[in-house]
């Protein structure tokens, strides 16, 4: 229990190191007081560039991975499938991914805050299952290509998540084990958080003021 317990309190601090902010004191330059005023990797692209942007996406994404990948292999005795997990296990290793998320987007680093937890979270969820990073990667690209809005792609991306993930622990087996239903429930909250961190790109998006990327706007 306590040896759990220290892996969330880790996780936490790990999601919580400021990539973005980091990289732009790197440059002299404090990312909250620029462009949208975030420390995510959209803002270190538009305000850093590419070259320092990029790296801040790869290792708010790794952050989310790496963590969750290993207390998964720690926790799953064995077992290579989600599905296969005792409802315990699953609560140790979603209470992980829920800290590394809750760290990104309130980190403790920043006086409680912090990105909008789109990176991490899709590291996480390809930790979790293959199926449900990749659906939720290739719905963010494809509306990206469609719109050219990061934040519209990104809220959809978090419907695309709960949607995979219903089909890989409920329909395909027709079975909803309670380790399921936990799941699917931290989903559904990560997914409010993320539409929540982004109210006021929601805003601009209905006002029609909402910046695309690859513009010079």
């Amino acid at each position: 229990m306590l040896e759990n317990v220290l892996y969330i309190v880790l996780a936490y601090l790990i999601g919580s190191v400021p990539f973005g902010y980091l990289a732009g004191k790197l440059n002299g330059i404090d990312l909250r007081e620029h462009g949208s005023k975030n420390i995510g990797a959209t803002n270190a692209v538009r305000v850093l560039g590419k070259k320092w942007g990029i790296p801040v996406f790869v290792c708010d994404f790794l952050k989310g991975y790496v963590p969750l990948y290993l207390v998964i292999q720690l926790l799953g005795e064995g077992k290579l499938e989600l599905t296969q997990f005792s409802l315990e296990s699953m609560l140790w290793v979603l209470g992980v991914m829920f800290a590394l998320i809750l760290g990104h987007t309130f980190t403790c680093f920043l006086h409680f805050k912090g990105g909008k937890g789109v990176a991490t979270t899709g590291g996480c969820l390809f930790a979790l299952s293959p199926i449900i990073g990749l659906s939720a990667l290739l719905t963010w690209i494809l509306m990206m290509v469609l719109t050219r809005y990061v934040s519209l792609s990104s809220m959809v991306a978090g419907l695309a998540m709960m949607t995979a993930a219903g089909y890989e622990f409920w329909w395909v087996d027709g079975v909803l084990s309670s380790a399921d239903i936990t799941l699917l429930s931290l989903l559904m909250i990560i997914f409010v958080l993320v539409v929540y961190k982004h109210r006021t790109n929601i805003v601009r998006l209905c006002q029609g003021t909402e910046p695309k990327a690859f513009t010079k706007r």
